[in-house]
């Protein structure tokens, strides 16, 4: 039976459940795109740019994909919130928000499977432009129909049953993202077992950081060319560990000794995988969700809330003026800007993650993306189960002290992991073990700081500032979204394109933004705020 509200209305969670398809869907292709992307264009810049040796000495491969992979959250502030708005003031047959998904899924979609399609091409620099074709037009027809598909849940629920809808709809979108990291597993077996050889080979073939297919011995060990005298049984242990890596090439005392030999086809072009399954498998199963929502809309458009409520202009929830302005006391404005300073920093780590986990996996361990993404997959697991503990714990011992749990948690595991890495290198197994205890840890640690940041803010404003102070956070967090892929992308093009340096530059952000958020002397609310915070951030994630 559904939860009871004092009217004696329960939340019809079949409903609720259904309309949290067009969230998985969402969910489902952007977990996919930030997992192969940045892999498949690295490939794309590498190869285009002679391993980076055309491109000024301020620029480099890593950089570029990373700043590529900010164009999502500058299309999402530019144009969600235009077409969230916009979609208040439709008026069909179909309501106020399907007739944006129902257009715009498919075609997003359709983009969506075109691009490792445009990494086949064989001109690079031709591949190069139809790639971010292809991307700009995917990531604007997603923020085309991302704000209506969030909308539906309140069009369809009372809002005294809403949190508990939210809670069904973000369980959808979690789905959606656990499909979308085992969506390579599953698209490698379908294309075996439709007969596709080819693509399943290449799928599963062994291949190096710019994703060409490697030639591969009796024991599937990639066969490695020795230039010069190189005695490779004087160095066994170096020799094993750049076999069992996804580097290209091993240098010793700066000099090139040995490298991969890379399949070639019958032009004597290197092969490379063909990630055109993972892609068109994970648009097909987005298309299937579409199909699903749009059955429910027709069966029970008829509860739809919003279809008689009409917008004659905009509102805004709650007051729009500058900080300085806020009639809060000295010491609460010094929280806010040194929470939102906090909040900058710690984001920028956060964010940094995502673009450049796979090419990390690959470089360092050896580890394709189809499988790489499982491990992503664990930190996201974790971070999902610790969503309420952290919140019970926010609200226990303080919001505060949790997120500084959290950050310290993580900073130690970033630190350990680092130190593993280096200092037991030969011990692969050891760095493994400790790259799994990480993304598990990290996960809970960064559940306790996601949960616990936004009503921390809320509650320096309190009830009558919510929109002004969830503008305030927002801003700080979608500036991080672009800023923290191109720094941590700028410090790996400085070391050499090492990946590894993705942890250094998460440890020092999520450490500075420990140090700053011990200096915030407020946030922490009263049982009885607590009722009027919760709706705030529903409100705010819807």
């Amino acid at each position: 039976m559904g939860k009871k509200t004092k009217k004696g209305n329960g939340l019809n969670y079949k409903q609720t459940f259904l309309i949290g398809f067009g969230f998985m869907a969402c969910m489902l292709m952007w977990s996919v795109y930030n997992s192969y992307v940045p892999v498949i264009f690295r490939a794309k810049l590498t190869e285009l740019t002679d391993g980076g040796s055309k491109l000024p000495a301020f620029l480099s491969v890593a950089l570029l994909v990373n700043a590529i992979m900010t164009i999502d959250n500058i299309f999402g502030v530019i144009f969600q919130p235009y077409f969230g708005k916009k979609s208040d003031r439709t008026n069909t047959k179909w309501g106020k928000r399907m007739p944006y998904i129902i257009i715009c899924l498919p075609i997003c979609a359709l983009f969506f499977s075109l691009i490792p399609v445009a990494a086949t091409v064989k001109a690079t620099a031709l591949s190069v432009v139809l790639m971010m074709t292809v991307i700009i037009f995917f990531n604007f027809t997603m923020s085309v129909w991302r704000s209506p598909v969030v909308s539906l849940m309140p069009d369809f629920t009372p809002s005294a049953l809403q949190s508990d809808a939210n809670a069904v709809i973000n369980i959808m979108g979690g789905i959606g993202q656990m499909v979308g990291f085992v969506i390579g597993t599953i698209a490698t077996g379908l294309v075996g077992l439709l007969g596709f050889t080819a693509l399943h080979d290449a799928l599963k073939a062994k291949a190096n950081s710019l994703g060409q297919i490697l030639e591969v011995d009796a024991q599937n060990n990639p066969v490695v060319k020795y230039f010069g005298n190189y005695d490779a049984s004087a160095h066994k242990e170096a020799v094993d560990n750049f076999i069992k890596s996804g580097r290209d090439t091993l240098y010793v005392d700066g000099q090139k000794v040995a490298e991969k030999v890379v399949k070639l086809n019958a032009n004597g072009e290197p092969t490379y995988v063909n990630y055109t399954p993972v892609f068109v498998v994970a648009a097909v199963i987005a298309i299937l969700c579409l199909v699903i929502l749009m059955m429910f809309y027709k069966k029970n458009k008829h509860n739809d809330l919003s279809k008689d409520v009409k917008i004659e202009k905009e509102g805004t929830n709650g007051k729009k003026i500058k900080i300085k302005e806020l009639p809060i006391t000295k010491e609460e404005r010094k929280s806010l800007l040194v929470m939102l300073a906090a909040l900058f920093l710690i984001n920028n780590a956060t964010e940094a993650i995502v673009p450049n986990f796979t090419n990390f996996a690959l470089d360092t361990l050896g580890v394709k993306p189809i499988y790489s993404t499982l491990m992503m997959a664990v930190f996201a697991v974790s971070l999902a189960v610790f969503g309420i503990p952290a919140g019970v714990m926010g609200r226990k011992l303080g919001r505060k002290k949790t997120i500084i749990i959290g950050l310290a948690c993580i900073v130690a595991m970033f630190v350990a992991y680092i130190t593993v890495s280096q200092v037991y290198s030969a011990n692969r197994m050891f760095v493994w073990i400790m790259l799994w205890i990480a993304l598990v840890v990290g996960g809970a640690a960064v559940g306790c700081i996601n949960i616990n940041t936004l009503p921390l803010v809320l509650a320096i404003g309190g009830r009558e500032y919510v929109g002004t102070f969830t503008g305030y956070y927002y801003t700080a967090t979608f500036s991080a979204a672009i800023t923290g892929p191109i720094l941590c992308g700028w410090l790996i093009g400085l070391f050499n394109e090492d990946y590894n340096f993705m942890f250094l530059f998460c440890a020092i952000f999520f450490a500075i933004g420990l140090a700053v958020i011990t200096q915030v002397k407020h946030g922490e609310s009263s049982p009885e705020d607590e009722e009027w915070i919760k709706e705030a951030v529903e409100a705010a994630e819807d």
